[in-house]
């Protein structure tokens, strides 16, 4: 009987020994398969928002060109529409409602100066005749042409108060893009920092990085003696934007 007894409880430890191998296989398999996906999967959600990272920037950098282009070289004709893909619309429209109130303005003139061309030459006529005629209906006459020559002056000049209103609307375009190139502008400037510093220093914390980018973008933007212009442009040409 102690025999099979100690037979029967080999058997058992044997059996109990296999079990728990095999349990340890199947979950470290288990454990190792559920980390291969992880692990692909993270690498694979690190390449997307690398690539959307890349494509913003490529963006903000064509954005900021174009503005600092425009704004530095004003003999440049400025980008089709299929380039700008109507990305200011509000300047678009300002610039649209500048567009009719000038044509609208300068046609009003010329109908104006048309006139005063057709009363001039009714006015030398009179005077012409002033010469060799009594001078008292030509005279009057020429009072009414004068009268209405300075309503029709007077008219031009209120036509020409068209140049305030555009010079208001130019100023607010104006405004609106530099206020668009400063936030491009810092926007490419802050995440290239902090690129570029993770690239010299990936073990620092994220938010080490945001503050030395911070506080590097505060001394390019302000105006400090230790921070010259050459500066400013080796950084651009560093981060693609000269």
């Amino acid at each position: 009987m102690r025999t099979q007894e100690a037979i029967l409880e080999q058997v058992m430890q044997n059996v109990t020994a296999q079990v728990a191998d095999s349990i340890k296989d199947a979950i470290a398999q288990t454990i190792q398969n559920e980390l291969t996906t992880n692990l692909t999967r993270a690498l694979l959600e690190g390449e997307f928002y690398k690539k959307l990272n890349s494509d913003m920037r490529s963006g903000l950098q064509n954005i900021y060109q174009e503005i600092s282009h425009a704004a530095k070289d004003k003999s440049v004709a400025p980008p089709s529409e299929a380039q700008t893909d109507k990305l200011f619309s509000e300047a678009s429209e300002q610039l649209d409602e500048i567009l009719t109130t000038t044509e609208q303005a300068t046609d009003d003139i010329m109908d104006v100066v048309e006139q005063q061309l057709e009363r001039q030459a009714e006015a030398s006529a009179l005077l012409d005749a002033l010469e060799k005629e009594a001078p008292g209906d030509s005279i009057t006459q020429l009072r009414a042409i004068n009268s209405e020559l300075a309503d029709n002056l007077t008219t031009i000049l209120t036509a020409l108060s068209f140049q305030d209103i555009t010079g208001q609307r130019i100023k607010k375009i104006i405004t609106a893009l530099q206020r668009i190139e400063s936030t491009v502008f810092e926007l490419y400037m802050s995440t290239g920092l902090i690129m570029k510093a993770y690239s010299e220093t990936p073990d620092k914390e994220i938010e080490e990085l945001e503050q030395e980018a911070r506080q590097k973008m505060s001394e390019l933007k302000g105006p400090t003696r230790d921070v010259s212009q050459s500066d400013i442009d080796d950084m651009l040409a560093q981060l693609g934007m000269d």
